[in-house]
């Protein structure tokens, strides 16, 4: 029954991604961020849905006359450049492992749906849509597994999707989605959907702090100082962090506050100290192989780790760690851009990240101060939010190529790109109401759309 639900609605979504071409970018970012076969148990599972996601989109590219055409920003060729580097590094790269294939084949198609995004998603509403696009695909896996660990009572234990990874890398994309939460409930103008949306939000927080991840609660840290810095109403976030605190104190099991107290002891935790032993591995190859690195997951490969063993201690006077004794994944985003792609591939990322910040710190200098947009100047702040996160989180995981990152980026650079169009190279001209814009373009507005352009009283964080 579960599939045949499915079904129908994959149908009906297909249907409208052919005529439309932003529905076809938010169904393929939908599929790929959530890969609900996970969830399905009968045909369905055995479909490519994202394949199929991704023919219908271009068949929406040729068919939707009101496509844009498409910019190349920063964001876009730095993306590019480093999935080519990506395609340099594999073929002549040391490993034979499929899952060093299946990552290129990720990263193809994340820059194929980057690009078209481009000429899909251009204006706010189209920006909100792709939002609770996000929110669906990604924030899903964590608030099912909070509300399963909120009605066991603390006794379920979490086992990650596979398409995901293990019980970190579910804790920050987790946590990258529950910035985008807060921003949906401050703009829902229905209450039911706001209230739905603060939900989604505890069960978030539930479900990181259900995977038992010590890099999850790190990350949980800098969110809470960071939404409390940024508040508008400090004494009020300060009140609902400690009430969460005390929460989470007073119902989190006991296995779970003696994990969490070992974090203060990193150099005699076997778990971390393995990573640092797989950071040097890594920067070892990248200095025997400093322009393509050893491809993608090159150390995981038993007879690339052989070769680089020999070569461990040639660091010593740095760096000192364990010597491995089995093949290791990076565990970090920076060593695992190092070691994967060499030292072009790891500038490339970093200019990837550098790039989202700048454009973030350019649509808050273009809203500073405009009440009309205070919508998009928050907006910014909780993606920088959720940038930060991934920075934190990703320093202890292999997660560079996460495809929540780039959609979130390219996200950030369709945002600069619609204020850069509507605020600085509009013409002035007299204000229509946000009600009579929306009956003049025929909108059909999503569920939990706030349609008003100015802030609603009573929103502040």
């Amino acid at each position: 029954m579960r599939d045949l639900a499915f079904m129908a609605l994959f149908l009906f979504m297909l249907v409208n991604a052919a005529r439309c071409l932003h529905a076809g970018t938010m169904l393929w970012a939908w599929i790929a961020l959530c890969a609900p076969q996970q969830y399905l148990y009968g045909i369905a599972t055995s479909l490519p849905l994202n394949k199929i996601a991704v023919a219908v989109t271009l068949v929406g590219l040729f068919v939707d006359q009101t496509k844009k055409p498409p910019y190349i920003d920063a964001h876009i060729l730095l993306v590019g450049l480093f999935v080519l580097q990506g395609v340099i590094c594999y073929s002549v790269g040391l490993s034979d492992l499929d899952r060093s294939y299946d990552i290129l084949d990720k990263m193809i198609k994340i820059y194929a749906l980057c690009f078209v995004t481009t000429m899909a998603a251009r204006d706010r509403l189209q920006i909100h849509s792709m939002l609770i696009v996000i929110c669906l695909g990604m924030g899903i896996h964590g608030a099912l597994e909070g509300l399963k660990y909120i009605t066991s009572g603390g006794n379920h234990t979490v086992i990650a999707p596979a398409s995901i990874g293990d019980n970190n890398y579910l804790a920050m994309a987790t946590l990258m989605v529950m910035p985008l939460l807060v921003y949906l409930f401050r703009y829902s103008e229905s209450r039911l959907i706001r209230l739905s949306f603060l939900g989604a939000l505890l069960a978030c927080f539930a479900g990181v702090i259900a995977t038992a991840s010590r890099g999850g609660l790190v990350g949980l840290l800098v969110l809470g100082t960071f939404l409390f810095l940024h508040s508008r109403r400090k004494l009020l976030a300060l009140f609902g962090i400690a009430a969460l605190a005390a929460g989470l104190l007073a119902f989190a099991p006991e296995q779970w506050t003696e994990r969490m107290t070992t974090i203060g002891a990193a150099g005699q935790d076997n778990s971390f100290m393995s990573r640092v032993s797989s950071w040097k591995l890594n920067t070892i190859l990248a200095l025997d192989r400093p322009l393509v690195g050893g491809g993608y997951s090159a150390l995981e490969n038993w007879a690339v780790f052989d070769i680089y063993k020999e070569k461990f201690h040639t660091l010593d006077g740095f760096i000192d760690s364990p010597e491995p004794s089995f093949a290791l994944a990076a565990h970090s985003i920076y060593f695992q851009t190092l070691g994967d792609l060499g030292f072009p591939g790891f500038l490339l990322f970093m200019a990837i990240l550098v790039t989202g910040f700048r454009n973030l710190g350019r649509i808050l200098r273009m809203t500073r101060g405009r009440e009309s947009l205070v919508w998009a100047y928050d907006l910014a702040v909780l993606f920088r939010l959720s940038l930060v996160v991934f920075m934190v989180s990703g320093a202890l995981l292999s997660a560079a190529y996460f495809e929540l990152l780039y959609i979130m980026l390219t996200q950030v650079s369709v945002l600069r790109r619609h204020l850069e169009e509507t605020v600085v190279a509009a013409k002035p001209r007299p204000r229509m109401s946000a009600q009579t814009h929306d009956a003049a373009m025929g909108v059909v507005l999503p569920i939990g759309w706030d349609s008003t352009d100015a802030r609603q009283p009573g929103r502040e964080w």
